[in-house]
């Protein structure tokens, strides 16, 4: 019996967290269309686009894969990172726990 009532339930989140879910994928216009123009405040002078970096410093340049050694290096610091990760969430919840 106590199964049944948690799979209804269980069920009837799902069915609102769907419903929920479908509201929220509707799209509709804020503003009327002929609100969305642009429009010159100043002189055409003002409104000028201009590049500010020296010309080398836009240019793209060819991909150099990295090496074994960087890629290793990289790895091992994703590992580290993810350790400490782990060890500063369980630290949190150890600290919760005692002091609940």
């Amino acid at each position: 019996m106590k199964r049944a009532v948690s799979l209804v339930a269980l069920v009837a989140l799902l069915g609102v967290g769907w419903v929920v879910a479908s509201a929220e994928q509707d799209v509709r216009p804020i503003i009327p269309r002929g609100q969305q123009q642009v429009e010159a405040i100043g002189p055409r002078r003002e409104q000028v686009v201009q590049g500010i970096g020296a010309p080398a410093e836009q240019q793209v340049e060819r991909y150099v894969e990295p090496s074994k050694t960087a890629k290793a290096v990289s790895n091992a610091g994703k590992v580290v990172t993810g350790v400490t990760a782990a060890a500063v969430s369980i630290g949190a919840m150890t600290a919760m726990l005692l002091l609940l």
